[in-house]
């Protein structure tokens, strides 16, 4: 919970203490029912709404000091529900320095200070100062200053706030001290003439919640197996989101390359869609980022919630091992606008902006662009024939045909808080890339003429309304369309180093025909949430979600032979889900538990008329349960009985890589976690963070890809476990000069198939999956070195990716089997960021893989070595 308000006091020179400042006034909410638990019942039995926090203004008061701490009489009752801000219970004592004093300096230094949830200051940063000593006597008064905490529906919260504290020189006995005007009330200076200071209203104290570290703090308070990644500071130097994932999140990231390689994820170790990525509540996919979670901008995201396992019932999917939620629309609508442009090695560059336009307090224009390319020429390592003497051997050279290109952009209109509307925003959205394709699924064979594309455009509809006191509305709709290509039609028989060596009879570097394929996806798809009241705030949930879909396609090169083509056969899939959760609070809100209950249909059909057709049933079930130790310690357990059923491109494939697998069944788990985590605990040595948690996936059919020589394709093992183990740890220093950050994650994911193809290799370890990984980083930060708001910040990131085996353990011998070593990477980054006024700039340098050491990605393909990136970013 952050919120900011201005106040102000006043320090004489004659007087080595401030005077009192006057009590904030109150945020009063409407109380909430008492909280209990209670059984599901249906939505039609509510007396609906939703309870809001009210602003009350207290009348207009004399400038005269009020105490410290209120009376009882005059001390508001916490409301049960809304903000309650903070008061200062111990003044501050800052002496008036001998320079301000010779030098005559008066005025008044504005702080931006930081409180934790016991009310002690964490940090004073200097917004406005006034030097010659007064703006370091501010800083050093107010470390020993108290606050009574910020509430937020009755539980302490962490806040931010102004703090405007003034200097006046003492003025000659006969005249009252003169104070420059200010918007906030003038108190008197002690020891000054009896003469009163002239009335003034009370201090308008402004709330601003930024909705980014409310909903942060709220679902790291909740019961929900969440790790919540905040971007801020990311969004300052030369890194992606699969980066920041990798070192904030239990979520092992690969890639298949550089910039504008398939992004492989993995969460407990299942990849895939098993992990669902979405985008401020929908599909990733049915956005401009249609190369996935490596084309997303950090710079346009305002947070990560990564859930491990157990997915709340409000994503309405069916994501069988966790979801990624990326929040771009956290931060209230603003004038203002920002650009990053990012340049690095192997002809990689990015360029990302974004602008937004307030016309008035209900209207509002958004958009947001980006634009990506790179070369990849960075240097690998592979067997060739040497040119002179014809003898095969491993040979270091320049990577050949992976460019890649990609570009996009969003258009958002606006309007709320108007009556019986909250928000209505209509959104229209592009996004296209083109990517060259360098080898097979395994780095085997070079191509050096096939290529991909795709394209995705659409429109979406969100719609907030609060019905009625007990019942919010929240709707999306939308339509979405992509097109996608893949062209292999040389008869080229190309080297590693791009050289067409030879040519063959028939064209196609892949399979055994060309391949002109275009394929068009149609979706309608249409999200509903009803947030109800029945004993606590919005403690009932209904969701409800749909997606109906039909792809067509087409390899030209089968049409002009007049030969059948499986792309041309339309595919239609209709998927709907459903879920009702309901949040129970005991103890003062010490114990809170989540119960809900999922259900999934699916209907596939096939053929012009749908000659083919099957529709699928599936439900869920599970369990949320948070229990707060002290307000800073926490333990959590949840479990979920899951389903996912496999998609289209799943069961019939892309008609180019990826081969059909029409057999495919429902996969489903039992998905349990247990965890406990230290929320942020300030102490004299620093502020500390720490979790550690503990998972089992227990799955059943599970579908897993299998990538062969030229093809890959997706099959079902028969049983499968995983069992993980995460643990993390932050520390900043005092002051924030020095911050350590550390992330590992144990991972036995192993085949316990009885029947099938894979029985045989029943006890395995699951191929292309590390047993470990760890991240570590050190921060060290330098403030203030050329102006007041500038700081000079080096970081220092060492990562280690277990070895593994590209294929079953038990299968082949030692000599044979193709392993991946264990991987020790180092980066490091270098940030200078500074204010002026409205405007912030940052500059970074990152250096990746310092040692240039050998990287691979979950199936072997070699990744970059050294490489140097800069990033320019300026917000106005």
């Amino acid at each position: 919970m952050n919120m900011r308000f201005n106040i102000e006091i006043v320090l004489g020179a004659s007087d080595p203490h401030p005077v009192t400042m006057p009590t904030p006034r109150r945020w009063r909410g409407a109380l909430a029912p008492t909280s209990s638990f209670s059984a599901l019942v249906l939505l039609s039995l509510l007396s609906v709404g939703e309870a809001r926090a009210q602003e009350t203004s207290e009348p207009p008061g004399s400038a005269v000091a009020a105490p410290a701490t209120p009376t009882p009489s005059e001390e508001a009752p916490a409301p049960a529900t809304g903000v309650v801000p903070p008061s200062l219970v111990s003044k501050p004592e800052a002496v008036y320095p001998p320079e301000a004093l010779a030098a005559k300096v008066e005025g008044a230094v504005k702080l931006l200070l930081t409180l934790d949830e016991e009310g002690r200051v964490t940090r004073a940063q200097v917004v406005e100062g006034l030097g010659h000593g007064l703006d370091e006597a501010v800083v050093d008064a107010l470390a020993k200053a108290r606050f009574t905490p910020a509430m937020q529906d009755g539980t302490p919260v962490a806040c931010q706030f102004e703090f405007i504290h003034h200097f006046v020189l003492a003025a000659p006995a006969e005249a009252a001290p003169h104070v420059a005007e200010s918007p906030a009330p003038q108190a008197p200076v002690s020891e000054a003439p009896a003469q009163p200071a002239p009335e003034s209203k009370s201090p308008s104290f402004t709330s601003i919640v930024r909705g980014k570290a409310t909903e942060a703090r709220a679902l790291v308070r909740g019961s929900e197996a969440v790790d919540v990644v905040e971007l801020e500071k990311a969004q300052e130097r030369a890194e992606d989101l699969a980066e920041v994932l990798t070192r904030a999140s239990a979520v092992q990231v690969q890639r298949t390359g550089g910039l504008g390689s398939r992004t492989q994820l993995s969460l407990g170790g299942l990849s895939g869609d098993q992990v669902r990525v979405l985008l401020d509540g929908v599909p990733i996919e049915y956005s401009p980022y249609v190369y996935g979670l490596g084309s997303v901008p950090v710079s346009l995201i305002r947070q990560m919630e990564v859930f491990n396992g157990v997915v709340p019932v409000r994503l309405a999917t069916d994501a069988l091992g966790g979801a990624i939620h990326l929040r771009s629309d956290l931060s209230a609508p603003e004038t203002g606008a920002s650009l990053s442009l990012q340049a690095g090695s192997f002809g990689s560059y990015r360029g990302t902006g974004r602008g937004t336009w307030r016309a008035n307090e209900h209207v509002f224009v958004r958009a947001a662009g980006f634009h990506d390319r790179a070369q990849n020429d960075y240097r690998i390592t592979v067997d060739v024939a040497d040119r002179v003497t014809g003898r095969v051997g491993p040979r270091a050279l320049s990577r050949s045909h992976d460019a890649y290109r990609g570009s996009g952009g969003s258009l958002e209109l606006g309007v709320e808080s108007l009556p019986g509307l909250d928000r209505l925003v209509l959104t229209g959205y592009l996004g296209q890339y083109d990517k060259e394709v360098p080898h097979d699924q395994l780095m085997i064979r070079p191509y050096g003429a096939v290529t991909s594309g795709q394209e995705s455009y659409g429109v979406g509809l969100r719609y907030e309304v609060s019905a009625h006191e007990r019942l919010k509305v929240l709707a999306i709709a939308g339509y979405n369309q992509r097109i996608g290509e893949l062209y292999d039609v040389s008869n080229c028989l190309y080297d590693w180093y791009g050289v067409c060596q030879d040519t063959q009879a028939r064209a196609g570097e892949i399979g055994s025909s060309p391949l002109e394929n275009t394929q068009k996806r149609q979706t309608l798809f249409g999200r509903v949430r009803l947030l109800g009241t029945l004993f606590d705030a919005e403690d009932l949930e209904l969701s409800l979600g749909a997606d109906d879909s039909d792809r067509t396609g087409e390899n030209a090169y089968l049409t002009r032979l007049g030969q059948e083509d499986p792309l041309r056969i339309p595919l239609g899939l209709t998927s709907g889900f459903g879920g009702l959760s309901h949040r129970q609070t005991l103890w003062e809100g010490r114990l809170e538990n989540t119960l809900f209950v999922k259900g999934y249909v699916q209907r596939l059909t096939s053929g012009t008329n749908a000659q083919l057709s099957e529709t699928r049933w599936a439900g869920g079930y599970g369990d949320t349960l948070r229990f707060s130790v002290t307000r800073w310690l926490l333990l959590k357990a949840s479990y979920e009985r899951t389903t996912r059923m496999p998609r289209v491109e799943e069961l019939f494939g892309d008609g180019g890589l990826l081969v059909e697998s029409t057999a495919l069944l429902p996969e489903s788990s039992h998905n349990a976690n247990v965890g406990v985590e230290l929320l942020s605990l300030v102490t004299p040595v620093g502020r500390f963070g720490a979790n550690a948690s503990a998972g089992l996936r227990d799955v059943e059919n599970l579908i897993q890809l299998f990538p062969g020589d030229t093809t890959q394709a997706y099959e079902n093992v028969d049983h499968a476990r995983s069992v993980t183990a995460h643990a993390g740890l932050d520390w900043d220093s005092p002051g924030d000069w020095v911050g350590l950050t550390g992330a590992v994650t144990w991972l036995d994911f192993k085949n316990l198939a009885e029947e099938g193809q894979f029985a045989r290799f029943k006890g395995d370890r699951m191929p292309n999956m590390p047993w470990l990984q760890a991240t570590g980083t050190a921060r060290f930060q330098v403030s203030r070195l050329l102006s007041r708001e500038d700081a000079l910040g080096l970081e220092w990131t060492t990562r280690v990716v277990g070895s593994f085996d590209r294929s079953w353990e038990s299968a082949g011998n030692g000599g044979t089997k193709h392993s991946v070593p264990t991987q020790v990477l180092h980066s490091t980054a270098l940030t200078y960021r500074a204010r002026f006024e409205r405007r912030a700039y940052s500059f970074s340098f990152n250096l990746h893989n310092l040692t240039d050491a050998a990287a691979f990605d979950l199936v072997g393909v070699q990744r970059p070595g050294r490489a140097l990136s800069a990033r320019l970013t300026v917000d106005l």
